[in-house]
């Protein structure tokens, strides 16, 4: 078991909240790190031990963890969007320079880091792909910032004497404040919305979206191997896939989401969600009013180019996850469980109707 503390990097996000949960549950100490306030985990706890910096501030980060003497273990689950995947490298192997650096001229000793990267490591996000895709596969040209994080940290480790863990989930599932990067959250939304204006719950992405095979990663499937690397010997130094163990098709799901709702499904109708919820936030603040929901912006709720970038996907999704199970790592759930589990999770902490 690990000892020391553990801090999870970009906690507010659906993965970080999940892994800070997850290993406060079973009384690990867990510090997180955001460039916002303290993390509410989404039954109303507070991280009481958080640090708050931007990590793209090399000087303040340093500053921020100069006296930590205690930070055994990273998880590194922060994410910052640009405009284009180009765009995104800079900025995101900038913050884990930076926090590595900072970690090393501090007292604190770094055993292990486990760092989150995703299916984008194949280029799904282009395309068609080779499917089942493997942790052994040639990378592709990119550019891609999951690659450049890779490099980093494995030059880094080698340096600095740590290991690490690289795990690569894939459409993540779960509950989270704040993060509007969050698939469930959007499509909830979205049928809210739906069902507010008397209309029925219509697919909105592509044709070929959906009927092509899916995959998703519940977020406590992704704390569970989190916690596994951390103290597992087979995670040193290996990347590894991470789902719920199968597939779906949204034409499958759709009924049961409709149902979820309390909804007819009709036939899909392609449309761009950027487009059709750019007026509905005055829809949203009377669902948020007629039941009693907690009073959150919609745009703290949904990125609708992210969602739109799910439902876009025509090419079937599939990661084999046998190189994790051999090491190890067995959970898995039904993802229709898990999309109605989680819908249910949010109902309950009153962030959906």
């Amino acid at each position: 078991m690990t000892t020391g503390t553990t801090l999870v990097v970009g906690a507010h996000g659906v993965i970080g909240g999940a892994v800070a949960q997850r290993l406060r549950d079973h009384g690990r100490p867990v510090a997180t790190l955001a460039r916002r306030g303290p993390v509410t985990l989404p039954g109303g706890a507070v991280i009481d031990d958080h640090v708050r910096v931007d990590l793209l501030d090399r000087e303040a980060t340093s500053a921020a963890l100069a006296e930590r003497s205690d930070i055994t273990h990273v998880v590194f689950a922060a994410y910052v969007e640009r405009e284009t995947m180009a765009a995104t490298v800079g900025p995101n192997v900038a913050m884990l320079r930076h926090l590595l650096d900072a970690l090393h001229e501090s007292a604190s000793t770094v055993r292990h880091v486990v760092l989150i990267g995703g299916g984008k490591s194949y280029g799904e996000h282009l395309g068609h792909y080779k499917t089942p895709a493997k942790e052994s596969d040639p990378r592709f040209l990119g550019p891609i910032f999951y690659n450049d994080q890779e490099d980093l940290l494995w030059a880094d480790s080698e340096r600095a004497g740590y290991t690490w863990t690289v795990l690569r989930p894939d459409g993540v599932l779960g509950v989270s404040l704040g993060s509007p990067m969050n698939l469930v959250t959007g499509l909830a939304v979205f049928a809210a919305v739906s069902k507010h204006h008397g209309v029925p719950l219509r697919f909105p992405g592509t044709p070929g979206a959906w009927t092509a095979l899916h995959q998703a990663t519940d977020a406590r499937i992704v704390a569970g191997a989190v916690e596994w690397a951390l103290d597992s010997p087979a995670a040193r130094g290996e990347v590894f896939n991470v789902t719920n163990g199968d597939h779906f098709r949204w034409q499958h799901l759709w009924p049961e989401l409709a149902g979820f709702f309390g909804m007819v499904a009709a036939p899909p109708q392609p449309m761009p969600l950027a487009e059709q919820m750019a007026d509905k936030d005055a829809a949203w603040d009377a669902i948020t009013a007629e039941h009693g929901l907690r009073e959150l912006p919609l745009s703290t709720l949904a990125s609708w180019p992210f969602i739109d970038g799910w439902l876009a996907n025509d090419a079937d999704m599939v990661q084999s996850t046998i190189k994790i199970r051999r090491a190890g790592f067995t959970d898995c759930v039904d993802t229709h469980d898990s999309f109605l589990d989680n819908l249910s999770r949010m109902r309950a902490l009153r962030l959906i109707p």
